[in-house]
């Protein structure tokens, strides 16, 4: 037995690959050939828009990703820019064995990957040099990633988002970064609970407004006078409830006042003030009830029995 059969004892056929490719677009099924030319499109404008014009071969990739890791910030987007074609190109097995060969954790490539996916994204070249240099660091890119995407944007078109400065980033540890980084999105995640919880106010309001109009339109004209009557009453508590009592409100704050003025010689200036703001107060009361022009009090109604 030669060589050659001795080598192939045992194995079993290979049935051969179905050839693939533009140039068999027409002899494949249609809609296969309609997907094979669309996923060849989405390559190119990958290889585009982060390979730098390098055709995409696994090798070609896998040598370029290799030559930028360990050499700075800049060539830390450049890898990842690459692996972002690579992953989209690979065929199967190809990506994960590319990963094993440049000793790179699957979630370090996703990071990289990520990274280099925002700064392309933002508004120009000049707002992502002013970014690198900045940071000058992959550690405290990658830390950066943990704000959400609109808040990244910001901190390198504005120069901050919160109270995180990115003039401040380049004298921040990493520690310290992570710590400004979490407070940020506090932040910007307090603010849109207010915002959330304003319009969920406004919301429960609206529908209270259109209940409130739906009962008064059906209502007869006994029952719509009892309900404004009861909106009078509300805001008479209102009232009621800013003057207050001795402990709080506006009669506290007016002895407050008054008492401090006279320990410390200064009755006449303080008498002044308070006599202006009760009277702006009475004319206040005195306007609502001259404009409908109710008398100070309404007569009693007598019985006819004598007391």
């Amino acid at each position: 037995m030669s060589n050659s059969k001795k080598e192939n004892a045992g194995r079993k056929a290979v049935a051969q690959a179905e050839p693939v490719g533009p140039e068999f677009i027409g002899k494949t099924d249609a809609n296969d050939a309609v997907q094979m030319e669309e996923l060849r499109e989405r390559q190119l404008a990958l290889v585009e828009q982060f390979g730098e014009g390098l055709a995409w071969h696994p090798e070609h990739y896998e040598a370029a990703i290799r030559r930028e890791l360990h050499r700075g910030c800049e060539a830390f987007l450049r890898a990842g820019s690459y692996l972002l074609v690579a992953r989209e190109c690979s065929i199967h097995g190809e990506w994960a064995g590319m990963l094993q060969r440049l000793r790179m954790e699957p979630r370090q490539a996703q990071r990289m990957m990520e990274a280099a996916r925002r700064v392309a994204t933002l508004s120009n070249a000049s707002t992502s040099t002013q970014l690198v240099a900045a940071v000058n660091s992959e550690s405290k890119l990658i830390e950066l990633l943990s704000l959400p995407e609109d808040q990244f944007k910001e901190l390198a078109e504005t120069g901050e988002t919160g109270e995180l400065e990115l003039d401040e980033v380049g004298n921040m540890s990493v520690r310290e970064l992570r710590e400004a980084v979490r407070n940020a999105r506090a932040d910007i995640e307090a603010k849109d609970q207010r915002i959330s919880k304003l319009s969920d106010d406004l919301n429960k309001e609206h529908e209270k407004t259109t209940k409130a109009q739906r009962r008064w339109k059906t209502a007869e004209a006994d029952q719509q006078l009892i309900i404004l009557k009861q909106a009078v009453t509300e805001a008479e508590q209102a009232v009621l409830a800013a003057l207050g009592n001795g402990k709080g409100g506006l009669m506290a704050a007016v002895r407050a006042c008054a008492t401090h003025a006279s320990e410390t010689d200064q009755d006449t200036d303080a008498a002044v003030f308070l006599s202006d703001t009760i009277g702006r107060l009475l004319n206040a009361v005195r306007t609502v009830r001259d404009d409908e022009e109710l008398p100070l009090s309404l007569p009693l109604v007598h019985d006819g029995s004598e007391a």
